[in-house]
């Protein structure tokens, strides 16, 4: 059990609505899945905290007319498949003890789960500090809500991260069918944080690419984005370990990638794109089947 330094509120002072998903209009409750909810969707979260004053004020030891008054509650939600964070707070307090609070999600920023969670924290300013152990920092923790709800935004076959956008030229060459975009810098962060693939919405085969399942279409990217990576991975990783790396990070994407399709682990297809990268775009095109639908 973690002691903290200072009184926190119980729980039974604390009550929190079951928060739900908004997008385009509809609202989805944990246990749903959002419909039309794609890697481009702009969508909220939101929920409500209620208090009872006088017991958050037994509880923790705030002055109604000090401390009470600096209370936030506060909305989280948390992308593992990404590593975003994103939350937003409504003060609450003794003349006014509910608050409801939304948090906005750009769209491209998430992807496959939400974790959310409510908490009520201290606004500031600081003051001097109390006795009692009483909070006075701002940023102090005071609650943090026992349930986690879970929003699924996809199945478990959920697609390479796509966005639909239309080139304009620059780092969007305007004839160019897409682009990938892809950071090397940190194998162990999320790889859905680290890849997106942009497809240009005015080329004439994007509703094709758009829709690459069993198509002729399919390995062509798959082949691009994976060279790309590798490329990347190569010119960057140094003496970086290659061989482990957590669940759902970049490097465990890549290894399963590299296994897939080129049968080698990654750190034997980065040396071999180091040293050979003409056998590695011929291993990329047998292994993805590449322009084998081509008749």
């Amino acid at each position: 059990m973690r002691v903290l330094p200072f009184r926190v509120v119980t729980p039974s002072a604390v009550s929190c609505s079951v928060p739900s998903l908004l997008l385009d209009g509809r609202a989805t409750g944990p246990d749903e899945r959002p419909a039309d909810w794609t890697y481009i969707s702009d969508f909220a979260v939101r929920g409500s905290m209620t208090i009872d004053p006088s017991e958050v004020a037994s509880s923790s030891g705030l002055a109604a007319d000090d401390g009470m008054a600096r209370l936030l509650a506060v909305l989280r939600v948390d992308c593992p498949a990404t590593g975003r964070r994103f939350l937003w707070a409504e003060p609450v307090g003794a003349e006014h003890p509910s608050a409801e609070i939304t948090v906005e999600v750009p769209g491209g920023s998430a992807a496959q789960d939400l974790e959310v969670r409510y908490e009520l924290v201290l606004d500031g300013p600081d003051g001097p500090a109390p006795q009692g152990r009483v909070a006075y920092l701002k940023g102090s923790r005071l609650y943090t809500g026992e349930q986690t709800y879970r929003f699924s935004l996809e199945g478990a076959d959920a697609a390479f991260p796509v966005e639909a956008v239309r080139f304009r030229g620059g780092d969007f060459p305007r004839d160019a069918a897409w682009l990938v975009r892809f950071s090397a810098e940190d194998l162990n962060s999320p790889f859905l944080g680290s890849v997106r693939l942009f497809i240009n919405q005015d080329h004439p085969a994007a509703e094709a690419l758009l829709e690459a399942e069993n198509t002729l279409a399919q390995p062509i990217i798959i082949r691009d984005i994976l060279a790309q990576m590798l490329v990347e991975v190569a010119l960057r990783s140094g003496g970086e370990a290659l061989d482990e790396f957590e669940e759902g990070s970049t490097g465990a994407a890549l290894q399963e990638l590299c296994a897939t399709y080129l049968d080698s682990t990654l750190r034997g297809a980065v040396d071999m794109m180091s040293t050979e990268p003409g056998r590695v775009m011929a291993m990329l095109q047998a292994g993805t089947g590449f322009l084998k639908e081509l008749k």
